[in-house]
């Protein structure tokens, strides 16, 4: 069981399946989406997003580690490893550290990375 101070320690974000939010997300820590986002989504600390199947952003994200399992239209920058996962669509410019495109992922992009 978690205790009091644990909790408010706890660095962690779900967004579920079924909503949606038109605006600008600044997360801290780990983060998991499963929903519609139009908007910036930014990680501003050590953390992994996640972009789960059914997720749907529109606009800017800006993290250090991204997993896209969605559909992503507009910038991605990343300064750690972005991986574009087989369920994926993505479309835009992308900028990052570390890029991997598994088979099966449906990509239109103009993209730097580092390696």
């Amino acid at each position: 069981m978690i205790n009091d101070k644990d909790f408010r320690d706890f660095h962690y974000n779900v967004l579920g399946a079924k909503s949606k939010i038109i605006g600008d997300l600044v997360l801290s820590g780990d983060s998991i989406i499963n929903s519609i986002i139009e908007g910036t989504i930014e990680v501003q600390e050590q953390g992994k997003l996640i972009l789960e199947r059914g997720s749907i952003v529109k606009g800017k994200i800006k993290a250090i580690d991204l997993e896209i399992f969605g559909s992503v239209e507009g910038e991605i920058e990343c300064t750690g490893l972005l991986s574009i996962r087989s369920s994926a669509f993505v479309q835009g410019k992308i900028k990052s550290g570390r890029l991997v495109i598994y088979p099966g992922a449906i990509v239109e992009m103009d993209a730097t990375s580092k390696e």
